[in-house]
């Protein structure tokens, strides 16, 4: 069996999937920002209204979280199988197999969801994408303003 698994210290764009990089060093992992991207989210959209444009490019960047996620759960979960083989695996509750069978029955259940999360959100999108708006700021003219482009971009 051999020691410390190379994708917890495996890096993508500086970043690992644990939090740490091979000499030690605490880099936030890729799971813990999106952790914090999505809090942010929660947290920017908490005050007040939200114009539909804005809303459709919100939701063209949150509905791509439903594509990729699937596939990377697939990926969690088989590697999580393949783990039973290559290391020695203990769980203090029951036989390791049950434990992983569990959660890789989870994990199946939440790449659907995930799949049907990012056709919701596209369809969300695509349900306001003809909607603008007319803002009045002070001293300019009106300018309309419809799925995130100005309408004088359109001419």
């Amino acid at each position: 069996m051999s020691g410390i698994p190379d994708i917890e210290h495996r890096l993508h764009g500086g970043r690992t999937l644990v939090g740490f990089t091979e000499e030690g060093e605490y880099v936030a992992g890729w799971p813990e920002v999106a952790y914090e991207a999505i809090r942010a989210i929660d947290r920017l959209t908490g005050h007040g209204p939200i114009p539909a444009p804005t809303v459709h490019r919100i939701l063209g960047e949150l509905k791509g979280v439903g594509h990729p996620l699937p596939q990377a759960l697939t990926q969690v979960a088989r590697g999580l199988q393949e783990s039973l083989h290559a290391f020695d695996v203990h769980d203090h509750r029951r036989k390791p197999v049950e434990s992983v069978t569990e959660a890789v029955l989870l994990l199946n259940q939440a790449l659907r969801k995930a799949v049907e999360l990012g056709e919701l959100l596209e369809a969300a999108q695509a349900a306001i994408s003809e909607q603008g708006y007319h803002s009045r700021p002070a001293k300019s003219p009106d300018v309309a303003v419809r799925a995130g482009h100005h309408e004088s971009d359109r001419r």
